[in-house]
C-alpha cells in the first residue's frame, strides 16, 4: 500500500533586502534639503546673535558717552576772567558749540581745570580741551588751534544745544539757542545728538551743580597783567 503525505512542503522564493538607486536618491535628496535648512536656521540665529550683541555694546557706548558728557557740564566751573576792559564769565555757547571750564578725569587730561570746547567738527563730535591759564584771549577765535582733543563720537549728523535761564534774577527764565551771558550761568543745558533722520540719542537735560550758587562765579581768574595768583 502507498501512503501519501498530507503535508505538502511549499518553497516560496526570499525578497530580495535592500534600496533601491532610486530610493537611496530621494533619500540624500531629502536629507540634502534637511541639511540646508538646519544651516540656514543656524546661520540666521547666530547672525542675529551678533548683531544683538552689536547692538548692546553700541548701546553701552553710547551710556558711556552720555554719562561723561553729563558728568562735565555738569560740574561747570563759574570762572569770572577779569582783566582791564571787561569780566566775563568763561561760559557761552550756541546750538552747535559748547565752550565751559571743568575738571577732566586725572587719567585723560591731568589735575585741575580745563577750558573745554565741546563741537560737531565734520560729522564727528569733539572734546577740544587745555589747562585753564591767566590768558586775556581765552574767548579768542583760534584759541582752541593748539588744544589736545578725543573724539567721542563719529557719523554725527548734527547736535542740538538749548539753554534754559534768566538775563537777571528778577526776570523769567527761558529756553533760547544762544547763551551769552557774561555773569551768569544757564539753569539747565538741553543736549540732543542726531545720528540720522531715524536715529536719536536719548535728550540730555542737565543742571549744572554751580545753580546752588544761582549761577554766580565761584572763582575769579586775572590776567598777567593784575599780577594776582588764581
Amino acid at each position: 500500500m502507498k501512503y501519501r503525505s498530507r503535508h505538502h512542503s511549499t518553497l516560496s522564493p526570499v525578497a530580495d533586502e535592500g534600496f533601491t538607486l532610486l530610493e537611496v536618491l530621494v533619500a540624500l535628496t531629502l536629507f540634502s534639503f534637511i541639511l540646508i535648512m538646519l544651516y540656514g536656521s543656524l546661520y540666521s540665529t547666530g547672525r542675529s546673535w551678533q548683531a544683538s550683541e552689536v547692538q548692546a555694546q553700541g548701546n553701552d557706548d553710547k551710556r558711556l558717552i552720555l554719562s561723561f558728557i553729563r558728568r562735565q557740564i555738569e560740574q561747570v566751573a563759574p570762572v569770572l576772567q577779569v582783566d582791564e576792559k571787561e569780566n566775563r564769565l568763561l561760559f557761552k555757547g550756541d546750538q552747535a558749540a559748547l565752550q565751559f571750564v571743568s575738571n577732566l578725569p586725572a587719567h585723560h587730561a591731568g589735575r585741575g581745570l580745563h577750558f573745554l570746547n565741546l563741537v560737531l567738527i565734520r560729522n564727528e563730535l569733539v572734546l577740544k580741551y587745555l589747562p585753564l591759564t591767566r590768558d586775556k584771549a581765552m574767548f579768542e577765535r583760534d584759541i582752541f588751534i593748539d588744544a589736545k582733543e578725543a573724539s567721542l563720537l563719529k557719523d554725527i549728523e548734527m547736535i542740538d544745544i538749548t539753554y534754559f535761564g534768566r538775563d537777571e534774577p528778577d526776570t523769567e527764565p527761558n529756553w533760547r539757542t544762544v547763551w551769552d551771558n557774561p555773569t551768569r550761568l544757564p539753569e539747565l543745558i538741553r543736549l540732543q545728538i542726531i545720528e540720522d533722520d531715524r536715529n536719536k540719542w536719548p535728550e540730555l537735560i542737565i543742571a549744572p551743580r554751580a545753580q546752588i550758587v544761582k549761577g554766580q562765579p565761584q572763582f575769579v581768574l586775572y590776567t598777567e597783567e593784575e599780577n594776582t595768583d588764581v
